[in-house]
């Protein structure tokens, strides 16, 4: 499944297809999902991958882990520089960027895809505090991003297994 691309689902499926067969909280389908969806047509990053992916990062808008919603995290993406603080190293909360809304927080999660997938970010501020850290891959599907984004090597085809529940 190709990380560049228009929807690979219509957007109506998508959230039918969470809410039957997902249980995401009420926070990801009202405010999440629209600015997730809106950033991947932006870049033309397929914006089944992005909510899937941001589905598996967020717990579907449960925030389980160490990012919490106040974050507009939708991805873990972490700070630019880690470890210059003790607090702000490994998986420690202050470790993972936090932005002003979920708007920035699906366009820096958009942005990274990008600098991953290889697609220059043209004409817009670069709101990803990593971009320029991963600037220069070339991965083509949502299944190399494993050991990648994520240290699991089944990370990338865990995010194709939900994008593929979201579109049946």
């Amino acid at each position: 499944m190709r990380i560049i691309g228009p929807p690979s689902v219509a957007a109506d499926t998508v959230r039918a297809n969470l809410t039957a067969r997902f249980s995401p909280h009420a926070r990801f389908i009202a405010e999440m999902f629209p600015a997730l969806w809106r950033a991947g047509e932006k870049y033309s990053i397929d914006p089944v991958g992005v909510v899937a992916q941001s589905y598996k990062e967020t717990a579907g808008g449960k925030f389980t882990g160490a990012v919490k919603p106040q974050f507009y995290n939708t991805c873990g993406l972490k700070i630019r520089h880690l470890g210059v603080l003790p607090e702000a190293s490994g998986d420690k909360p202050l470790a993972h960027s936090m932005f002003a809304s979920w708007e920035v927080g699906a366009e820096a999660h958009v942005q990274h895809l990008c600098a991953y997938a290889g697609r220059p970010v043209e004409g817009a501020l670069i709101v990803d505090p990593r971009y320029w850290l991963v600037s220069g891959s070339a991965l083509k599907n949502w299944s190399d991003l494993g050991t990648r984004w994520a240290p699991s090597p089944t990370y990338g085809n865990e995010i194709e297994t939900i994008m593929t529940k979201l579109g049946a």
